[in-house]
């Protein structure tokens, strides 16, 4: 989307060359055993679910690049998988191999309803961004056209699909990502012209109400399959992210194709003004903010924080956590971020709500994380990747990860760090699992192994003489100083059992008046800590001594 920015697509680039330069020639069947030397059966596109990921992405990249390699393999890998799972009588995919005999139990060939809608998904998502004038074009456009007389025979009265296509008994419910793909599909091929109109639009006007059935008073999409190969059970409450995405893929692919034009960027400014001008509410909020170096905000009516991102990675900015002083209990961080880049209003400034006058740069910030090795503080660098969980108005979750230069047994030593903010508190929790397994998705983070070493987490005073108040044995520490003409507070508080003792050492500011105030701690048996750290500033009006602050940290110490 950001065309400067193409040092974003290195890692794509690279890892998709060498697969490309080294490619698999051997004909692989799900589950079998290669004899090639270093190939896995994964290293094709043995299973249907795969041509949703990987022709997509090509097309994508060559698209974006101009390169036709990416689509020379697609092809070649999709001609391979077409040859291998296409049932050409019934004009759907196997999942793999292994379903080639098998049978439901009503003596029906089995298609996975799922399985057939990453095929036909991807097929549009595909067909998107290869050149018209692409030789194979029409193969694909007659595949997808073939697969729209199957799918539309499988549809039943409610407009929905079962799990398993040609048995609708085996599992009798309308199953939500299965439809969600099909739905998607057909709108695309009516957008496209590939589909009659006047033919497709009453069925997949059927489909979309039957959709509108899998989605609870909550907002929540039920009804999804849980991950798995083949047709199984369904539960009212069943939640899946495909399922969520392909409904939204559905909804949107919609309105494309009722002519509903998407909403140009000055469109889209106007918008966000316009409900930043009605955002009155306190909420809990957090966001990732790529038009600023990839930062990550969040906020309650009481406090805000930062940390930084990839883009900074060059930069003196490490994992450190920033603290933006609110006056107001609504949100800020986006209002603050539209006036710095966009109007020239600094949010260094207090034009009313607050201001960013915390200085960070490679410290602590207030709870920011490092090792302990040999009495000295080594840190990550800025976020390697970052995911949101949850932007309420009761709560902000999100996590990040981070990497040490520090290896254990040959091993980068890594950290996956959760980060929840409630309303009304001023203190973050904030949950570290330190683990030398890397993990694509942070939900898959399994319990790390005991750290050899000792982990610190710390405080930055921001002047001279600022009061420090250090109780290891409570499992606190704190600070106290004026910031922007104000009384400013910062404070940490962690299980006393976990404590080693507490360090104050210089930081690395230019002008020596800032310093790290460091509780020294050691991990679970499973590399993990769990601590809160937040602040107050006094011009809010709630806490305006050093007195209430630090009775504030001790009531919830206590707590």
């Amino acid at each position: 989307m950001d065309k400067s920015r193409t040092e974003r697509l290195a890692p794509m680039r690279d890892r998709l060359s060498y697969v490309i330069d080294h490619p698999v020639t051997e004909k692989l069947a799900h589950g079998s055993k290669p004899k090639t030397k270093g190939v896995t059966v994964s290293d094709r596109w043995t299973w249907c679910d795969a041509v949703y990921m990987a022709p997509p992405t090509l097309a994508r990249l060559h698209s974006a690049t101009g390169d036709r390699k990416y689509l020379d393999f697609l092809d070649a890998e999709f001609q391979f998988t077409y040859d291998h799972l296409y049932d050409r009588q019934e004009k759907l995919f196997f999942r793999d191999a292994t379903f080639f005999e098998k049978k439901t139990p009503n003596g029906r060939k089995t298609f996975w309803s799922r399985g057939n809608g990453w095929v036909y998904g991807g097929l549009a998502l595909m067909l998107d961004h290869l050149p018209e004038n692409h030789p194979k074009r029409g193969f694909y456009e007659t595949l997808f056209k073939e697969m729209t007389t199957a799918i539309l025979a499988a549809q039943q009265p409610d407009g929905l699909w079962r799990p398993s296509l040609l048995d609708p008994l085996e599992v009798p419910e309308g199953e939500t990502s299965g439809s969600g793909f099909f739905t998607y599909g057909l709108a695309w091929g009516v957008h496209k012209g590939l589909l009659d109109r006047e033919t497709h639009l009453p069925i997949i006007t059927r489909a979309w109400n039957g959709l509108l059935t899998r989605i609870h008073a909550d907002g929540l999409v039920g009804y999804v399959q849980p991950v798995g190969a083949a047709p199984d059970h369904l539960e009212a409450g069943s939640t899946q992210d495909y399922g969520t995405g392909a409904f939204l893929l559905a909804g949107s692919e919609i309105l494309r194709m009722l002519g509903t034009k998407p909403a140009d960027g000055s469109a889209l400014l106007k918008a966000a003004e316009k409900i930043l001008a009605e955002e009155t509410k306190p909420r809990a909020y957090v966001r990732l903010v790529p038009e600023r170096m990839d930062d990550l905000a969040w906020e309650n009516d009481k406090v805000a924080f930062r940390v930084y991102g990839p883009a900074l990675r060059s930069g003196p900015e490490d994992s450190g956590i920033d603290v933006w002083c609110k006056r107001v209990a609504v949100p800020v961080i986006d209002n603050w971020y539209l006036n710095e880049l966009k109007k020239g209003k600094s949010y260094h400034k207090d034009h009313g709500e607050g201001l960013d006058a915390y200085k960070v740069g490679d410290t602590r910030g207030c709870g920011g994380l490092g090792l302990w090795i040999d009495g000295k503080l080594i840190t990550s660098d800025t976020y390697r990747s970052a995911e949101i969980i949850w932007t309420a108005p009761d709560v902000a979750e999100f996590h990040t990860v981070y990497q040490y230069p520090v290896k254990l047994a040959g091993r980068n030593v890594l950290e996956y760090r959760t980060t929840r903010l409630r309303l009304g508190e001023r203190l973050c929790e904030i949950t570290s699992t330190f683990s030398t397994q890397p993990n694509q998705r942070f939900r898959n983070v399994k319990p790390g192994t005991a750290l050899p070493h000792e982990l610190a987490i710390g405080l930055t005073t921001q002047n001279k003489g600022a009061s420090v108040t250090l109780k290891g044995d409570a499992g606190m520490i704190a600070t106290y100083e004026k910031l922007a003409g104000k009384g400013f507070g910062t404070g940490l508080i962690v299980d006393p059992a976990s404590v080693v003792r507490t360090v104050r050492l210089p930081a690395s500011d230019k002008d020596g008046n800032m310093e790290e105030v460091l509780l020294i701690v050691k991990p679970d048996a499973q590399g993990r800590i769990s601590y809160r750290a937040g602040f107050a500033w006094a011009a809010d009006g709630e806490i305006t001594t050093e007195a209430g602050w630090l009775d504030y940290l001790n009531k919830i110490a206590t707590r």
